[in-house]
């Protein structure tokens, strides 16, 4: 869920996020944060993926067995390719934004 004050984002630290575009409870979520961090210029890469819906990193179908179908239907669950593309991106952002810089040690 994104914070009801966009805003209090100014100053905040990079960014990555992944939404499914199918996810009715967060439907629009990803333009509406993309929007307020390019304003804020907070460092951020945002992406909502069309064909996913919510859990779709999960590796695994959500839900109680008997009430999968329904989450299904509901556009809930894994989505493999979109998740393999969210956590290449993850992974390139962390190694971009949380890399410690080398320096070289000083000679005694």
């Amino acid at each position: 869920m994104l914070p009801k004050d966009l805003d209090a984002l100014a100053g905040a630290c990079p960014v990555v996020a992944s939404y499914g575009g199918r996810d009715r409870a967060l439907r629009g979520a990803a333009a509406r944060l993309r929007t307020s961090l390019d304003r804020l210029g907070v460092v951020h890469d945002v992406h909502e993926y069309p064909q996913a819906g919510h859990s779709f990193l999960n590796d695994a179908e959500v839900g109680p067995r008997p009430l999968r179908p329904l989450f299904r239907v509901m556009g809930m669950g894994p989505d493999p390719e979109a998740a393999a593309d969210a956590v290449q991106r993850i992974e390139t952002f962390f190694a971009t934004h949380l890399s410690t810089p080398h320096t070289e040690k000083a000679e005694s």
